[in-house]
């Protein structure tokens, strides 16, 4: 840690606590958006004025709420809002990676949770990309989503990093044999035959990429099909605020106030990830955005294509750079196009104002020269100019102070209303096709009062989490734990 600690520690704390607004106008261009979908700016000619449930947010969670109350019960009625166009938030942004990082957590949450929950926690990651896959299937998706099933490559860059994950893989399988053999353990040499070098170990584990953008909005247009009079989407539509009428004499007493009028709804439920501050402050210090940068990078015919075969995370020890303020957070993702040859790596070095953040209206100069020095040394091409950029942008992803997604109903202490029929699926702390598809379907099950025990119970809004785990102090003392 720098000299200036607190000072430091002053500006997270400010930092975490700040208003995310809505999202922004004018964002930078996502590549995964383009072209885009038919349906990027539909609305209907005129708001509507009232609704069972009322949806903020078009992502893969949005998605799949949608998706689960319309299948579930056999009238209800539903509208998406959404800021901007349709899928225009993290799952259109951030990632396309279908992996869980179970095995360098697992020993880190059975510390805190106990090894029953970290399991379940494992489990339910791990099941959740089998339904990815199932929703791909379901609707045909296959092709246009370029889904790629494939091994991650897990790649450690420091011993002290890959001696924590083998520790952490050996409790996992230890405490949960039938999470055996996920993971087969690699040495420096062996990552070599894949073309990777300067790296102390790995591992590698089934995972898959995606288009993320593509299979929502595809899924998205099918389910308008086939409930036409039952779902509408409201894009360039943000919320401005939620009220709720105790004395209200329907069951719609809630009113979403909007940038084209007010909404009415009997249940609101947020899928709005690292925005949900702005709707929600009492969630702020417990929640924050995180901005990440993401570029698309052409090797040419320096490296050759593994897309259909391999993913790849390279994880070191975070770095922080009193001099600069810049903080480098441990990780970089990466995948590569079967078709093109591209690859889509991002990861941060930034400072924390930079980074915490829900501002995607630009990009990093810094971040983007950063991960256009370190790509190609991974693959041994240390003396090579840059790869061709090809597209670089930021995207918002939602972060909690326990590193955990919040799902289920909100409590009047963090609604600030009265009423019981405000509902949240949101926060996926970088993680999102591990956990959304599932945690959608939770809450809106939730909302339509049937159980859903399987999902885990960490991910809830339990008294004892939100006094003791669900804090702003966790959240400083997580993001200072990396400068």
């Amino acid at each position: 840690m720098a000299s200036n600690k607190k000072c430091d520690i002053e500006q997270i704390t400010k930092l975490v606590n700040a208003d995310p607004g809505l999202p922004r106008e004018s964002p930078t261009s996502s590549y995964w958006q383009q072209p885009p979908h038919f349906l990027s700016n539909i609305q209907s000619p005129t708001l509507p004025k009232e609704k069972d449930y009322a949806i903020i947010g078009s992502g893969i969670t949005g998605l799949s709420i949608a998706k689960t109350l319309l299948a579930s019960h056999p009238t209800v009625k539903i509208t998406i809002l959404e800021a901007r166009t349709l899928c225009s938030g993290a799952t259109g942004r951030n990632g396309g990676q279908m992996a869980a990082n179970v095995g360098e957590e697992y020993s880190h949450l059975a510390t805190i949770y106990g090894s029953e929950m970290a399991g379940n926690i494992a489990k339910f990651t791990l099941k959740n990309l089998e339904c990815m896959r199932g929703l791909i299937e379901e609707f045909d998706a296959k092709e246009s989503s370029e889904v790629q099933e494939l091994r991650k490559l897990r790649v450690f860059m420091t011993g002290e990093k890959f001696e924590a994950f083998k520790e952490s893989i050996e409790k996992l399988e230890g405490d949960h044999p039938s999470l055996k053999e996920i993971y087969s353990i690699l040495d420096g040499d062996a990552l070599k035959e894949y073309g990777i070098h300067g790296a102390v170990g790995g591992a590698l584990l089934p995972a898959g990429t995606v288009w993320p953008y593509r299979l929502v909005t595809k899924v998205f247009a099918d389910l308008l099909k086939k409930y036409p009079d039952r779902l509408t989407i409201e894009t360039n539509t943000p919320v401005k605020n939620v009220e709720y009428d105790a004395a209200c004499a329907t069951q719609n007493a809630y009113t979403l106030h909007t940038s084209r009028g007010p909404l009415r709804a009997g249940n609101v439920i947020y899928a709005t990830n690292g925005y949900t501050g702005h709707l929600l402050p009492r969630l702020r210090g417990r929640i924050h955005p995180f901005k990440g940068t993401m570029t698309v990078q052409d090797p040419g015919h320096s490296v050759s294509n593994q897309g259909e075969n391999i993913s790849w995370g390279f994880h070191y020890t975070p770095t922080y750079d009193a001099a600069t303020g810049r903080s480098g957070y441990g990780l970089y993702y990466l995948g590569q196009s079967v078709k093109t040859g591209y690859f889509y790596f991002g990861g941060e070095d930034a400072r924390v104002d930079e980074t915490v953040s829900a501002d995607d209206s630009f990009v990093g100069e810094h971040s983007v020269a950063h991960l256009r020095s370190v790509l190609p040394g991974f693959f041994g091409k240390d003396e090579s100019p840059h790869w061709k950029l090809v597209s670089s942008w930021s995207g918002i992803m939602g972060f909690s102070s326990d590193g955990l997604p919040l799902v289920g109903r909100l409590p009047s202490s963090l609604s600030g209303r009265s009423g019981q029929g405000e509902w949240i699926a949101a926060v996926f702390n970088g993680y999102g096709m591990a956990n959304c598809l599932l945690s959608g379907e939770a809450v809106a099950l939730m909302a339509l009062g049937k159980s859903v025990d399987w999902l885990p119970g960490a991910y809830r809004l339990g008294e004892e989490r939100l006094k003791s785990a669900l804090t702003e102090r966790e959240s400083v003392q997580a993001l200072t734990a990396k400068l």
